[in-house]
């Protein structure tokens, strides 16, 4: 059985959402912002063909293009549209893992193996049937590249070959036949990649590898794996594996892992650094670790509170608790007990926040032996169904709401590492 990995990779994501919402932004250089005087965090398709790029200072974009449209992040946005992209993706597999905000993986396996027909070739017209339903049920302007190979590695490395908008598909031996979509051979990668191109291997990595003598992917496929763990250790391995182009990576998350800890930082705008806005986003931190704790069905015994000031000074401590929290109120509590223990200097201005539970275990759902307990928990789960159907703080505590313009809601780039439930890959 051969095995066929599909890679998708949402182009230019969040840019294009924004084009998406906005016709009158499509097809003109566009950059998303955190805050309107930073960098650009995404760049449209068309803002990146004038050398506007993620990192891109505001003064530079402008620079480069003086007309580029500017405009701040929509959170709730991104989420619907990748919430519609893992429906469509799910019709074909339940092996589906998101692994970030505008990707995923999905293991094809089963469902290409059919007799008489070539797996990965199978595996290429599933990535054409979900770049039509995109158009369709996602969003007639988004885009996405789809990489189609025998492992997640060479899926990920695919997706990146031809895009926007791209359909790659790598063969391990000899070249097969794919209609409409471009054929890369292994023996083609090791040709046209450098060491940066791996994922993982980044620009420190690659200097410690050329000080070796390892300058191109080639090298690193030939160099003994034995001197590669002597001298990187467990990552040698890795190093090892890369050069071959194998992986045998797993979900970010699957249905066994262990979760040690949850918690939630926030960068408060420069405007708000004052300690009288230090309480409302405290809060509403807290309330966002215990509904993920709840979501997981878990329940935490240890604390760890850390605040930042506006000169980088840091000071954080971890408290074990008498009993296991859950409710986003008794975090709050728990934290603002250490602040006030620290005791520090009136008048500090605060930069970051962050609220961390750890000690988790599953709730148990043993009942309390006080009505109050159990008339809170009651309280709370019925607040947490609402906000399932309505959206999150649609009903919710005072002081979540005196967080107001303060906590803008965010979307964090890289790896998603909790808060979705992943079938295993095989």
């Amino acid at each position: 059985m051969t095995d066929v990995i599909l890679h998708i990779d949402m182009n230019s994501y969040f840019a294009s959402v924004e084009q998406q919402d906005n016709l009158a932004w499509r097809g003109k250089p566009l950059g998303v912002c955190e805050h309107l005087g930073g960098i650009i965090i995404a760049a449209s398709v068309e803002a990146k063909q004038w050398g506007i790029k993620t990192g891109t200072p505001v003064w530079e974009a402008k620079k480069l293009y003086p007309k580029i449209i500017l405009t701040k992040t929509h959170p709730d946005r991104y989420r619907l549209y990748t919430g519609r992209l893992m429906k469509i993706l799910r019709d074909y597999t339940g092996l589906v893992e998101q692994y970030s905000i505008d990707e995923a993986f999905i293991d094809a396996t089963r469902v290409c193996n059919v007799k008489g027909v070539n797996p990965l070739e199978e595996g290429a017209a599933i990535g054409r049937l979900i770049k039509a339903r995109m158009k369709t049920e996602v969003g007639d302007w988004l885009r996405c590249s789809i990489g189609v190979a025998e492992n997640k590695l060479l899926a990920k490395i695919a997706s990146d070959l031809q895009k926007p908008d791209g359909l790659t598909v790598v063969c391990k031996g000899a070249p097969c036949a794919t209609q409409g979509a471009p054929l890369i051979t292994v023996g083609d990668l090791y040709n046209r990649l450098s060491l940066t191109d791996i994922p993982g291997i980044g620009y420190r990595q690659e200097k410690r590898l050329k000080e070796m003598g390892i300058k191109t992917l080639k090298d690193l496929r030939d160099y003994p794996r034995s001197k590669l763990i002597a001298r990187f250790g467990l990552m040698g391995h890795h190093l090892y594996e890369m050069g071959q182009l194998r992986s045998s990576w797993k979900p970010t998350v699957d249905q066994e892992d262990n979760i040690k800890s949850l918690g939630h930082m926030y960068t408060l705008p420069k405007e708000y650094r004052e300690a009288k806005f230090f309480v409302p986003v405290l809060y509403k931190l807290s309330e966002m670790v215990a509904r993920r704790m709840r979501v997981q069905q878990l329940v935490g015994n240890i604390l760890h509170f850390h605040i930042h000031d506006s000169n980088h000074e840091c000071y954080g401590k971890s408290k074990k608790l008498g009993y296991y929290l859950r409710d986003g109120r008794e975090v709050f509590y728990e934290a603002v007990k250490i602040f006030e223990a620290a005791n520090l200097p009136a008048g500090r201005q605060f930069k970051l926040i962050g609220v961390t539970v750890a000690g988790l275990m599953e709730e148990t759902g043993q009942q309390s032996l006080f009505e109050r307990d159990e008339k809170s928990k009651r309280v709370i789960n019925a607040l947490d169904k609402i906000n399932e159907k309505y959206g999150d703080s649609t009903v919710c505590r005072v002081p979540v709401k005196q967080a107001g313009n303060v906590f803008r809601d965010s979307i964090g780039f890289g790896r998603i590492k909790e808060h979705i439930k992943l079938a295993s890959f095989l």
